[in-house]
């Protein structure tokens, strides 16, 4: 393969291979629907040290190919996750069409997407779990690694009389929309602004939780996001213990921007919000999302 040059990285099971083209890998993600499901990313910049720690045996048609298991963590770097409409169309040369949607009340870019071919039916049913339980649902399309996936998460809070009866809210998504958690947390009589906060720690515990190392974090609240950012002191001790935590918090990612967004481009995590009032303090449910 040449110094420089694209590629594109499949990860069917726990095998990841690498090939040069996407005609190449397309046999492999067509075959999926009967086999391990498989997730296609396209990569820049071929290097002579990915093509060193590679192996050459394995997938047919692969240039390299390596056990997920065995993979190091930084060897691809940034990789685009390919559609499905991308890969079965490779041969014709037309582009996955790419532009701004909204979803949920939520804008985000569609285009490309991981690719999923079990088209087993989902059901994305609520269900009530504590904080501490681990989510061990089946996953069909993996990711190469969640490190290169960016999530985004919507965080608001709800207080009924400030202070009053309260409830927090996240929205937890893909970069392409695709909704992996709707969370709510009943949180008893507190202030609209310590609900806020809270909608953020609940948001960014579940995306650790689910392994992601790169966020971007939108709430309508401008005392929250700029008390976390550092723009505005936290004087008051309840703030900063909560403005700590989600400091703390923060250390789990490789990389994490929070920003401040109008209220209507936080609909739906506003709505989880107020569903949050409706439990019972400290009870915190889950709505999967078709992710």
């Amino acid at each position: 393969m040449e110094e420089g040059s694209d590629y594109y990285v499949v990860r069917k099971g726990d095998v990841v291979a690498v090939y040069k083209n996407l005609r190449d890998c397309q046999a492999q993600i067509c075959s999926s629907v009967s086999g391990p499901a498989a997730s296609a990313y396209k990569g820049h910049s071929w290097s002579r040290e990915k093509e060193e720690y590679l192996s050459s045996q394995g997938l047919s048609n692969a240039t390299y190919v390596i056990n997920a298991t065995e993979l190091r963590e930084d060897i691809f770097g940034p990789l685009v996750p390919c559609s499905f409409q991308e890969i079965v169309g490779a041969s014709s040369n037309q582009p996955a069409p790419n532009h701004l949607g909204i979803r949920n009340g939520i804008a985000y870019q569609t285009g490309p997407q991981s690719v999923d071919l079990n088209h087993e039916a989902k059901s994305s049913s609520s269900r009530h779990i504590s904080p501490a339980s681990p989510y061990t649902g089946a996953v069909e399309a993996q990711p190469i690694s969640k490190q290169y996936m960016m999530a985004i998460l919507h965080f608001d809070g709800a207080s009924k009389g400030n202070p009053g009866k309260a409830g927090a809210g996240a929205v937890l998504m893909t970069e392409d929309g695709r909704v992996i958690s709707r969370l709510r947390e009943g949180l008893g009589v507190v202030t609209n602004n310590v609900a806020e906060y809270r909608g953020l720690i609940l948001g960014l515990k579940y995306a650790i939780r689910h392994g992601f190392k790169r966020i971007k974090v939108h709430g309508d609240s401008l005392l929250v996001c700029n008390q976390v950012n550092g723009v505005w002191q936290t004087k008051h001790q309840n703030m900063m213990e909560l403005c700590n935590e989600v400091r703390r918090l923060k250390e789990n990612f490789l990389s994490f921007q929070i920003s401040h967004v109008r209220r209507e481009w936080n609909a739906e995590a506003d709505r989880q919000a107020n569903i949050g009032i409706t439990l019972a303090s400290g009870a915190v449910s889950e709505e999967r999302g078709d992710f």
